[in-house]
């Protein structure tokens, strides 16, 4: 049976449907191996017709503002076995603690980062992040960048040439489902007044108070075609947008999405959550950034535009920019991160047992693995015959104890030696790669070492650790090694460490 994903967002007219669509991005990616829920409050037509275009299943929740008695009835829904990812601004910390409270593991997909989170995963794509800006548990495990856009399927597929524009006549606009303040109307109403636009297509949501408002404008305004789009599929769109030759949009997932096709693209802001996605257009030199999108007057922005329509060739620019920023591979990323979740261990859960010959393939694996061969003090690749004769004489040896890690599901986790070499009594860990980032390398080695030293107490544990390799440093002291020594070690500068009954 498929691994069970609960997605938790909202949509609507006070809050639009940026966390629905790339939510419904992210589900896209993992629907093959996971059996996916959305739980939402109370959806409109055009909402589920969104959502049931990826899954049927859809769990209505009543409308509230109490989020924190709704955080307490929702996992009460929950069994722990789930994965559960939250999306939206009001579900802080408190909300995720009775997620964690009920054992489920949790994603939080977060641009705010304004709260302490307790999630397992905070995906963030936007460009110019990292941990410093969040408070987070240490085994949170961050997803930041462009590496890891939420895009649809559609805007996944790698263009095989860039295309080049050579006069601007056709516009998309897209200023989100709900468009309260009508930025729509304005940035219109700034084109039909601009030389040279023929086409003007806006993409639309039932939820925009202000429909009967543009449907006047275009009605006043027929010498220039004027087509509104609503509930359109991600195919759809992307089609759409190859037709055009400049996208107009706030630097949220429609500008990612842009970029994704390769268009021209005029950007802003209409909501600070969205200054982190603009920083990375500006960095890439992707988009014509027109600041402020609510601030703009009509003027100012027919003089903007005015400016780009007569010197297209500056939109090609951004379009080659376009074709470095995404590569297309977030999905394997993001699936890759999801089954490591499923996969994932308490340290409450780890239990081990010692190695036998049957494990020389597994060790063959983990030695040879890109992370560890980087981190030994030997890096060359280990041949296969070298590794059968070197394991076998070592299970041999009554001076060498190999720590098989397991998780309940008797998955292994990855392995720890104790060993005799000359004098002393060293130890080395190497964690399997679909459990890494998940600490437990201290306690694998608190377990390990607790066990050799009740076997032989008059013994003392060393560790050599590559003086480059902080974070092996972090896990062996978290584990009550001390006693830390400058060293070489093998020509290398290293940290020596101890430990003992």
């Amino acid at each position: 049976m498929k691994p069970t994903i609960v997605i938790r967002a909202d949509g609507g007219t006070s809050m639009g449907m940026g966390h629905i669509v790339r939510c419904l991005a992210l589900a896209e990616m993992l629907k093959d191996d996971f059996l996916i829920f959305f739980a939402i409050q109370q959806p409109d037509e055009s909402t589920r017709k969104l959502i049931e275009a990826v899954t049927l299943q859809i769990e209505e929740m009543p409308i509230t503002t109490d989020y924190a008695a709704e955080a307490i009835a929702f996992a009460n829904t929950l069994s722990n076995e789930e994965i559960v990812i939250l999306d939206g601004y009001h579900f802080n910390t408190e909300y995720q603690q009775a997620i964690k409270n009920k054992g489920c593991t949790l994603v939080c997909i977060d641009d705010l980062h304004a709260w302490h989170q307790l999630a397992d995963v905070v995906i963030n794509h936007a460009e110019g992040i990292d941990k410093s800006m969040y408070s987070a548990e240490p085994y949170t495990i961050f997803c930041f960048g462009l590496d890891y856009v939420l895009l649809r399927e559609p805007f996944l597929q790698i263009k095989s040439e860039t295309r080049k524009i050579h006069s601007i006549k056709k516009v998309f606009i897209s200023m989100g489902a709900a468009d309260i303040n009508n930025i729509t109307q304005k940035f219109t109403e700034a084109l039909i007044q601009t030389k040279g636009i023929k086409e003007i297509h806006l993409m639309l949501g039932a939820i925009n108070p202000h429909l009967s408002k543009l449907e006047q404008l275009i009605e006043e305004n027929k010498h220039v075609k004027i087509v509104k789009h609503f509930n359109i599929s991600a195919s759809e769109l992307a089609a759409l947008l190859r037709q055009c030759d400049v996208s107009i949009c706030p630097a949220s997932s429609i500008s990612l999405e842009s970029c994704a096709v390769g268009i021209g693209l005029i950007s802003g802001h209409t909501a600070n959550n969205q200054l982190g996605i603009l920083s990375g257009l500006i960095k890439h030199k992707a988009a014509i950034n027109f600041g402020d999108f609510n601030s703009l007057s009509i003027d100012e922005i027919k003089d903007k535009l005015q400016g780009v329509v007569q010197e297209p060739q500056v939109l090609n620019d951004l379009v080659n920019n376009h074709s470095r920023m995404i590569d297309g591979k977030s999905k394997e990323r993001l699936s890759g991160v999801f089954h490591q979740l499923t996969h994932a261990v308490k340290q409450g859960d780890l239990h081990f047992r010692f190695a036998n010959v049957m494990d020389t393939n597994l060790y063959f694996e983990w030695a040879n693995d890109d992370a560890v061969r980087a981190n030994s003090f030997n890096q060359e690749p280990i041949p296969y015959e070298n590794h059968v004769k070197w394991f076998h004489s070592k299970l041999e040896s009554p001076e060498c104890f190999f720590y098989v890690f397991l998780s309940k599901h008797t998955l292994p986790v990855g392995q720890i030696r104790i060993d005799k070499s000359g004098d002393e009594i060293i130890i080395g860990i190497s964690i399997d790669k679909h459990f890494r980032g998940l600490s437990l390398g201290s306690k694998m080695l608190k377990m390990a070492c607790d066990d050799y030293l009740e076997k032989h107490p008059n013994k003392e544990i060393v560790a050599y650790i590559k003086k480059e390799n902080l974070a092996s440093l972090s896990i062996f002291m978290n584990a009550g090694f001390s006693d830390k020594q400058e060293v070489k070690a093998h020509n290398m500068d290293s940290y020596k460490l101890t430990k003992k009954y």
